[in-house]
């Protein structure tokens, strides 16, 4: 009997490493998101015209002395790029060591798509960089929270309270609150993606182009909380 949980316990311990490590990779990505938001904020997105290096440096050999102490925007980029860097290879390791460790087929195939999303946001924010395209600040803007949401599924099914929790089908009005749930993830995914294009108004949109982009996102937020 004493073998038998010491085996299951080493079995739990292993089991929970994808779950530890989504959850690092979820507290690393989300001030990822608001350093980014801050970089448009600041007008930072070309502050460093080159990628993937930095000012003709290895993106992480580039002077840390010039970096923390020089412009304001050169630090908020450059940093913005070696957080989003750290972020990659987390997803790396934790698809890794979901390979490894994780069972089932699905959580696997999640953990693929989550290096495939930040695979695409890095080359979308370099592409933005090299061309000074602001159609693709839009993408690179709606891309990063996809990934985001798809490390906090990742971090919620491979916890421990989810593997022991009862099937919804077996909970009474549980296809209600599901769709509810799809409906809403859909809604405020729309509500970034209206979010991005007014943080992004074209230049030539004039004052009726901003307005119905300010009246879109507006709505659409009641909407959201309704």
């Amino acid at each position: 009997m004493g073998l038998m949980k010491n085996a299951v316990t080493t079995r739990d311990a292993e089991n929970c490493w994808p779950h530890r490590l989504a959850v690092v990779l979820v507290c690393a990505t989300f001030p990822l998101i608001w350093v980014g938001a801050l970089v448009t904020t600041e007008g930072a997105g070309m502050a460093v015209p080159d990628w993937p290096t930095t000012y003709g440096y290895n993106m992480f050999l580039y002077p840390w002395t010039t970096w923390l102490f020089g412009p304001w925007d050169l630090f908020i980029e450059h940093g913005h790029r070696l957080l989003a860097s750290f972020v990659g290879l987390l997803t790396i390791a934790l698809l890794m060591v979901l390979l490894l460790r994780e069972p089932r087929i699905w959580v696997r195939w999640l953990g693929a798509l989550a290096l495939l999303l930040v695979c695409g946001q890095g080359v979308l924010g370099g592409m933005r960089v090299l061309m000074d395209d602001v159609l693709l600040a839009k993408l690179h803007g709606c891309l990063g929270p996809l990934f985001f949401a798809v490390c906090v599924a990742i971090a919620c099914v491979t916890s421990r309270w989810w593997r022991q929790a009862r099937p919804a089908a077996h909970l009474a009005g549980a296809g209600t609150v599901q769709g509810g749930a799809v409906v809403l993830t859909l809604l405020a995914y729309l509500q970034l993606v209206l979010g991005a294009q007014l943080r992004h108004v074209a230049a030539g949109a004039g004052h009726a182009g901003f307005q119905a982009a300010v009246w879109g996102h507006v709505v659409m937020a009641f909407v959201v909380v309704g």
